[in-house]
């Protein structure tokens, strides 16, 4: 039976507080000496004690536990980001808390005061619309933020992300080099920073090239229910397509499923995603794509926010990671 903070005393003959002192790491900040510490601490492991999670966040002040919010962590984006995440936090000695927004404003605030009451150290956050007032709560509560994948324009904080402009600008590129004249942008009905910059880079390319645009918005809210028939209807009534660019990789997936002919085959002409996907690679013909690097991504989320716990609250700042142009 593991023992006790006071039988550990009892058998050191020291007081309680000197090993809930030592076992805190204040040995040193309450003038114990080394080799009492060394003595407590061969101890503490030679019995195998291990402190309380909840009585050791008392007596350091410290939840060792870091809020992560994302829009949906059962996503192939969120999901592997989360890991990644996860697997460098563990390393530092962190927990992590996470949860998803599913693209509510209101699940997003609800998730926010939930962290802030849960005293986490610090919150990794791809942010819904309309959520600046809650961001600036995580500020007030001096809690560190570092915002990742989109911003809110209007709240000054530590931002990650890809260059959403110059990466669909890419993909534009890249279809017209392999002979598309008249593509289609398949996008969703989101105010979300990245999606417009990818949509608003379309539109510039159309007008550079003289291309006409055709945008299909998908409803995020019920995609699943009119999603692939209104892909089907569109791309039936626009004859002109000669290729499709989904500006995530869900999008592309719907595509997939929604524009199967009954023989079996799946398309005439090229599509293109921005993010990948591991069935991308293994369906014929093979989907070409924008990859975002999503290990680093999570490094740098990471890096700047135990820099932030470690240190206090910086001038925030902005910081780009380049994404890959696979071409399959």
């Amino acid at each position: 039976m593991a023992k006790s903070i006071k039988e550990i005393a009892q058998e050191l003959n020291v007081s309680k507080s000197t090993v809930s002192l030592v076992i805190n790491h204040k040995a040193e900040q309450a003038r114990i000496s080394k080799e009492l510490e060394k003595r407590v601490l061969d101890y503490v492991k030679k019995v195998g004690y291990k402190p309380n999670s909840l009585a050791k966040s008392l007596a350091t002040g410290r939840s060792n536990t870091i809020g992560l919010i994302v829009e949906n962590i059962g996503d192939s984006f969120f999901g592997p980001f989360a890991l990644y995440v996860e697997e460098l936090l563990r390393k530092k000695d962190y927990h992590v808390l996470y949860s998803s927004t599913l693209g509510d404003p209101q699940n997003a605030q609800d998730i926010i005061d939930f962290m802030l009451e849960k005293k986490v150290e610090g919150i990794l956050l791809a942010p819904t619309v309309d959520l600046e007032e809650h961001q600036r709560k995580i500020l007030e509560h001096k809690v560190p933020l570092v915002v990742f994948d989109r911003n809110s324009p209007e709240v000054a904080t530590h931002y990650v992300h890809i260059d959403n402009g110059d990466s669909s600008l890419k993909a534009c590129s890249h279809l017209k080099s392999i002979g598309c004249e008249n593509f289609g942008l398949v996008t969703i009905d989101s105010d979300q920073p990245q999606m417009l910059a990818r949509k608003n880079a379309y539109l510039q390319f159309c007008k550079e090239t003289g291309m006409q645009a055709r945008i299909l918005h998908l409803p995020y809210h019920s995609l699943r229910q009119k999603g692939m028939t209104t892909l089907r209807n569109w791309v039936s009534k626009n004859t002109e397509l000669d290729g499709l660019y989904f500006t995530t990789n869900y999008l592309c997936i719907l595509g997939l499923k929604s524009l199967r002919t009954e023989e079996g085959k799946i398309f005439d002409f090229p599509l293109f995603s921005f993010d990948d996907h591991e069935l991308f690679d293994i369906l014929n013909p093979k989907i070409s794509c924008i990859r975002q690097p999503l290990e680093p991504l999570a490094k740098t989320c990471v890096k700047v926010l135990l820099k932030e716990i470690d240190r206090g609250i910086s001038i925030p700042r902005e910081y780009v990671i380049s994404t890959d142009l696979i071409k399959r």
